[in-house]
Formats: C-alpha cells, sequence, structure tokens
C-alpha cells in the first residue's frame, strides 16, 4: 500500500509541474501581449503644418486601434535633429519613427532621386497617384527597406514654387537669382537649367540667408512658405511649380521588426486612416495659406510660362536616363 501511494503522491507531483509550468507559460504570455511601446516620431516642421497635425491624429488612432499598447509622441520643429540626422536616426534604431522629404534622403537611398526631376508630375493629383500606385507600393516595401527603413504611407507635400522678391515669369526671370534648393544634385541640376543659381541651404537659415540677401529666394509650397514665416523675407510668390515634394512617414526597421505583427498590422491600419485626414488636411490648409500670404501683402504671380521651363529642363532627364535608365520614369508618365 505504500508503494501505490507513493506511485499515486508521484503522479500527482509531476501532475502538478506540468499545470503549474502551464499557468506561468500562460501568465507570460499574457504579460508579453501587454507589453507597452513608447516610440518618438520625429518632424522638422512647425505644430501649425498640416504634418505635425496628421501625426498628432496618428498618435490618437494607434494608441485607439492598439488599446493604448502603443504610445506615440510627436515631436515637431526639429527636436531630434535635422532631416538628415533623423534618417540616421532611424537606421541606427535611435528614433523609432520619423518624418524626411526624399529629396533629402537621396544619399542615403539614391532610388528616390527620381522624384527630384523637375516636371516629373503633371499636377498634385498625378502626384498621389503615382505614390498611391504601383511606384509608390515598390518604394514602400521593397526598396525602402533594403535601407534599414519602414515606409508607413507618403505624406501630402504640395507641389513648390519658387518665392523671392521679384516675380519670376519666365526663365530671364531667374537670371542670376540664388534659389535655394535641398541638397539633392538632381534639384540643383533642375533649378540650373530653368535659369537660376542653385543654392543648397540649410532648413534654420534660410530666413536670415534671404534677409540679408546671402540668397535672392527659395522654393517651397505654400503651406510651408506660411508655416516657416519666409513670407515677410521674400515678398512675391511666384507659381513655378517645378517640384513635386514627396514626402515619407517611417518607421525604423531595427524598431519595426521588434513588434509583434498584430500592432504592426494596427499601426498600419492607423496610417491609412492618418494618411486620409492628412491629405485632406493638407489641401484645405493650402487654400488658407495662399489666402493669409495675399492677406499678408505677399503678391501670387499666377501667370508663369510654364512651359517654357519644362522646355529648359530636358538635358537634366537626358543625363538622369543615362545614369539610371528609363524603366521607372516610364511607369510613372503612364499613370494618367
Amino acid at each position: 500500500m505504500r508503494k501505490s501511494r507513493g506511485t499515486l503522491w508521484s503522479g500527482m507531483g509531476i501532475f502538478s509541474l506540468v499545470f503549474i509550468f502551464a499557468l506561468v507559460a500562460a501568465t507570460s504570455g499574457a504579460i508579453a501581449a501587454q507589453k507597452k511601446y513608447t516610440i518618438k516620431l520625429a518632424s522638422l516642421m512647425a505644430p501649425v503644418h498640416p504634418h505635425p497635425r496628421t501625426f498628432v491624429f496618428f498618435a490618437e488612432k494607434v494608441k485607439e486601434y492598439t488599446d493604448g499598447q502603443v504610445e506615440i509622441q510627436v515631436f515637431p520643429s526639429g527636436q531630434l535633429g535635422r532631416t538628415n540626422e533623423v534618417v540616421m536616426g532611424l537606421q541606427m534604431g535611435n528614433i523609432q519613427m520619423g518624418k524626411a522629404a526624399l529629396s533629402f534622403v537621396t544619399q542615403f537611398v539614391p532610388e528616390v532621386k527620381i522624384f527630384d526631376l523637375p516636371y516629373l508630375f503633371k499636377n498634385r493629383e498625378h502626384m498621389l497617384k503615382v505614390l498611391d500606385g504601383p511606384v509608390g507600393k515598390k518604394f514602400l516595401n521593397e526598396i525602402f527597406p533594403k535601407y534599414g527603413l519602414t515606409g508607413l504611407f507618403f505624406l501630402d507635400d504640395g507641389i513648390r514654387h519658387i518665392y523671392a522678391n521679384k516675380p519670376v515669369r519666365n526663365p530671364s526671370d531667374l537670371k542670376g537669382l540664388k534659389i535655394r534648393v535641398m541638397t539633392s544634385d538632381v534639384m540643383v541640376d533642375g533649378m540650373n537649367a530653368m535659369g537660376g543659381i542653385a543654392t543648397p541651404t540649410a532648413w534654420p537659415e534660410i530666413y536670415t540667408a534671404i534677409e540679408q540677401r546671402t540668397i535672392d529666394g527659395a522654393e517651397n509650397s505654400p503651406n510651408v512658405l506660411w508655416a516657416s514665416k519666409h513670407y515677410e523675407v521674400a515678398r512675391t510668390f511666384s507659381l513655378t511649380a517645378q517640384f513635386g515634394c514627396v514626402t515619407t512617414l517611417f518607421a525604423s526597421k531595427k524598431f519595426w521588426d521588434t513588434l509583434p505583427a498584430d500592432l504592426q498590422r494596427e499601426i498600419r491600419k492607423a496610417a491609412d486612416v492618418a494618411n486620409q485626414y492628412g491629405r485632406y488636411v493638407y489641401l484645405v490648409e493650402q487654400n488658407k495659406a495662399f489666402d493669409r500670404l495675399e492677406a499678408a501683402g505677399v503678391k501670387i504671380i499666377r501667370d508663369v510660362d510654364v512651359e517654357a521651363f519644362k522646355t529648359r529642363v530636358t538635358p537634366v532627364y537626358d543625363k538622369f536616363i543615362k545614369k539610371y535608365g528609363s524603366e521607372m520614369l516610364d511607369q510613372i508618365r503612364a499613370v494618367k
């Protein structure tokens, strides 16, 4: 009987241990499932710009969709560094999310140079169709990840025009004018071909550079011109429409790959909703920006000979195609 009882207790002991281990494993799984993530999201623009507003909305949706498991903290106005510093931080995993105009990313992702070609896009609608289509998806899903970046969505960043202290209606008006462009060799080639003197300048230095006549002007969207207050020192805004500014919200691939699949899925759902919200806000604010600029005394030049500028930039395309080929360019041009 003692031997039988010992065998019985031994069996119950094994059963108890199995039960305890199963309970511990289940509890650990539940704890892991509830792990909270804090994400720093870097943006260069001031809070009044549509992009930081879009990111605040995105953060709210992420918190809602993940039941508070993921919190996004938005840092606008370049608090986490300039764009190149943000991109390096994303690649290293020091920054979890960040916005970057792709013209600043060419040193990290050379394929994005195609988006800097002057007059690549017919208009805003064409640009968004390209980004929402196969070309945009190829960048988000194939190209960016090769460089340590996870693309979440393309932001509407408008079409860029020239602002200075004189009207620019045709290429001859640009002669001798130093116009700030981003640090992109394709943009430099484009502005030079248009007739100006392309002058890459750090973003925080533009206001003072125009004020002190170190440069004669710059180029950007109406939203940025208003939000940056550059209109205070550049009183003429000529609608030259030379560049479409392709801008992307990235996640660090190093960080992204540590997230559980269910959280990745919910963040992407929030990104889709935020993208549509952001495009609506951007368009509304663009219309307001024009009104505000005119009310502030800025002269809007609408009778620009855009076709004359387009003719001037043909050599830029020849140079680009010789170096990079025309396959993706043909795909963009095929989008109606």
